[in-house]
């Protein structure tokens, strides 16, 4: 069944995501586009609407690998096969294919998987092909990219790089080229994207709720018209699509006629100096972004507006050197370096037509403007040092989960994750994900006693699966003292630092985090669990300090909420690290203030969650009870002096 899209041009707004993808639709080489933004805000929409606008392409007829008949270099292993044999290539058109990749995708679904059967059979290389030769020289679009599992993302990180997919199975090897633009959309509130994988995408653009009413009616509008009848819908929007699929026509064949100068490229780098990006992906990404505008424009020369929009969707994800750090591209500074520019040109023009009839004067070399981040000189709200982890949390010591992360090597039964080594399959177990190489190693000792006439011979008992193991992390709930007590000898500023550092180690071993305070008579959660860990960053800044200390309280609501996360994700591996110095002293139950805190650290341990207990006293003399609630907990004991430099 042919689903039906909604029409690209009747999107309401939304302008600068539809200017994205259509740029990527003139100019493959820009390298894509990561569409960022809230729930509803017509992200996937606008990605599956494009498909209507793809022109036609020409390939080779009944090729899996989408191969171009014009380009003989970069056949695939077939049809250059055919080609040597002196056959003739049939050719066919078709649109450009988008090809939507699931969060669960397999490996070899990605990949594709080699036939061992009859590789071993024939002697044949028999490939059975999978997304990525399906997405070439298409558009491969991956909605909730931010959710990817991580090996899955490695994979397609090396493919999107290299353009060239290698599937390697027991010692057998093929490869084909798979060259695609990557299309993603996801909602930061779920969590961000790593950096590896963000700067692969050529633009970025961030979407927002419209704001004004009547284009917010204007959308129920339309899609209430669209879901009563889309037939009718899009009928009715065809002369609109058809204008636009023209447009797009005649810039991918005007593309290579734009007139790319060392003035636009010194443009274009001078606005990435300025912007202090890495590398020279962005530079080189604005001057195709630049080229693709003016094109779509029906222009051959670049014009300082196609550089502006060039640099907004370029240099939005590139900005931030700290993967933590909240950063936003400064349009006034990529404005001042546009108006700089065109001062320049029309100094230059008006010095042609006013001839001197004098030597003129030697000009002064100005000083090179330095550009600064305001943001650069700010750490957090309290004063004073700012310490370092070190070198990290004792994780090592914890149990391991199942749930995926990037901590910790866990055996997997199922075909997920990455093969290290055999093992013998149980009784009852369905032979699948079977390890060639060692049923053959564990088969050969007996071949002459089973075999006669030369052939392998092997029976049950020599079956032998791969060892498969995946990488798991953790769901640390974060419970700080945020009382009075920790404006003493700066412990606030000391907490807050230590909990920098370890945002850092978590976002890179891809674990979850939730954040709770407790102070005068109230504990809040100022983060629900998320692996999310630009919130964190900022809503760790924004602690208030003062009041009295509801410990009980704390420990009270993490053991809740890690309750509930066992039932949504029972394979988790709950964690609780708690800052405190260890001194309640307001009841929140009825008792004695310490007695409700052992009560509830005796919880902990008895639910089998475990915990990291930060003593933030400093005074060795002082009678906090710090190391009796993590002892009742079964918690690491860390004293805060341990933690800093």
């Amino acid at each position: 069944m042919e689903r039906v899209n909604f029409p690209f041009t009747a999107i309401v707004g939304q302008e600068l995501m539809k200017r994205a993808l259509l740029l990527n639709v003139v100019d493959s080489s820009v390298g894509g586009v990561l569409i960022r933004g809230e729930r509803g805000t017509a992200k996937s929409t606008g990605v599956r609407a494009l498909a209507n606008l793809l022109p036609p392409i020409r390939v080779v007829e009944s090729c899996p690998f989408q191969c171009d008949p014009d380009d003989l270099a970069h056949l695939c292993l077939f049809c250059k096969e055919r080609v040597e044999r002196g056959e003739s290539l049939p050719v066919t058109e078709r649109p450009i294919r988008l090809v939507n990749l699931p969060i669960g995708i397999t490996e070899d679904r990605l990949l594709g998987t080699i036939n061992i059967e009859e590789a071993l059979k024939k002697g044949k290389r028999a490939f059975e092909p999978g997304l990525l030769a399906e997405a070439h020289r298409g558009i491969l679009y991956v909605d909730e990219v931010n959710l990817l599992n991580d090996q899955i993302v490695d994979l397609l990180l090396d493919v999107a790089a290299s353009g060239v997919n290698v599937v390697e199975r027991e010692g057998i090897s093929f490869s084909h080229f798979s060259r695609f633009v990557l299309v993603g959309t996801m909602n930061p509130e779920e969590g961000d994207l790593r950096p590896q994988l963000l700067d692969r995408f050529g633009l970025c653009v961030t979407v927002k709720r419209l704001s004004s009413v009547e284009e917010r009616m204007e959308v129920v509008r339309r899609r209430l018209a669209f879901e009563r009848d889309p037939e009718t819908f899009r009928k009715a929007w065809n002369d609109k699509e058809a204008n636009l699929r023209e447009v797009v026509s005649k810039a991918r064949d005007l593309i290579d006629k734009v007139i790319l100068t060392d003035e636009v490229v010194s443009l274009a780098t001078k606005i990435s100096v300025a912007m202090e990006t890495d590398g020279h992906r962005a530079e080189i990404t604005m001057i195709k972004a630049a080229r693709a505008n003016a094109a779509f424009e029906g222009r051959i020369s670049i014009l300082p507006e196609d550089i502006q929009m060039a640099a907004k969707l370029s240099l939005a994800h590139r900005v931030k050197k700290n993967p933590l750090e909240k950063k936003e591209l400064d349009e006034s500074k990529i404005q001042k370096i546009l108006e700089e520019h065109s001062e320049k040109i029309e100094k230059q023009v008006s010095e042609e037509w006013n001839p001197t009839y004098e030597n003129p004067r030697p000009r002064e070399v100005k000083e090179k403007s330095s550009y600064n981040s305001p943001l650069s000189c700010v750490t957090h709200i309290c004063k004073g040092r700012l310490p370092t982890l070190n070198p990290v949390f004792p994780f090592h010591r914890l149990a391991i989960g199942t749930h995926p992360g990037r901590r910790f090597p866990f055996p997997s039964r199922g075909s997920y994750g990455f093969s290290l080594g055999t093992r013998i399959p149980s009784s009852h177990e369905l032979l699948k994900d079977i390890s060639i190489i060692g049923t053959l190693r564990a088969a050969a000792p007996y071949q002459k006693t089973r075999s006669d006439n030369g052939q392998i011979v092997i029976k049950f008992e020599d079956f032998r699966l791969k060892k498969r193991f995946r990488k798991t992390g953790l769901t640390v709930m974060l419970i700080v003292d945020s009382s009075a007590s920790m404006r003493t000898n700066d412990r606030m500023t000391i907490t807050k630092g230590i909990i920098q550092a370890l945002l850092r180690d978590l976002y890179l071993k891809r674990d979850k985090i939730g954040i709770i305070t407790f102070r005068h008579i109230n504990a809040e959660v100022i983060l629900p669990i998320t692996n999310n860990m630009h919130d964190a960053c900022s809503r760790i800044e924004e602690i208030p300090v003062g009041g009295r200390t509801p410990l009980a309280l704390g420990m009270d609501l993490a053991l809740r909420l890690l309750t509930q996360e066992k039932y949504k994700n029972p394979e988790a591996t709950p964690v609780i690290i708690l800052f405190s110095d260890g001194r309640p002293n307001v009841s929140s139950f009825g008792k004695d203030p310490i007695d409700e805190a052992l009560e509830f650290a005796k919880e902990i341990n008895r639910q089998n969650i475990q915990a990291i207990f930060v003593d933030t006293e400093q005074n060795p003399m002082a009678m906090g009870y710090g190391y009796l609630i993590a002892e009742r907990m079964g918690a690491i004991y860390l004293p805060i002096d341990r933690l800093t430099k």
